[in-house]
């Protein structure tokens, strides 16, 4: 995608990231990021994680769409689907920096988001 290739793969780990339970990773060829997305994620509470240099920059997003089918399995569609997801203007941020948490305003969100998809 964007002359860029995501090696991403499925895993089962509880207590250990962000997301309990099955959820995806897809890793940017150049390592300079990588989304995570909780499969079956409760539709009032769904995000999905992007994190830059070795894990000290973490993004969450808000409210991502459904990226898996029916049944709960996600194939190459839909993690195309979420790549492209993530570099939509309109996605809002919030950002987690070494631990500090904050919500950021639209400003602030839209300049995360221009960083992201020069990735």
């Amino acid at each position: 995608m964007d002359n860029k290739e995501y090696l991403w793969w499925v895993f089962d780990e509880y207590d250990q990231t962000e997301f309990d339970g099955i959820q995806v990773k897809a890793v940017c060829s150049d390592q300079t990021h990588f989304i995570k997305y909780g499969l079956q994620q409760e539709p009032d509470d769904r995000k999905l994680v992007l994190a830059w240099e070795n894990y000290t920059k973490l993004v969450h997003l808000s409210s991502p769409p459904v990226f898996e089918d029916n049944e709960g399995i996600i194939s190459t569609a839909g993690i195309k689907e979420m790549i492209q997801w993530c570099k939509k203007k309109d996605t809002r941020f919030s950002i987690h920096v070494m631990e500090i948490r904050m919500i950021l305003p639209k400003q602030s969100s839209n300049c995360c988001s221009r960083k992201y998809r020069k990735n």
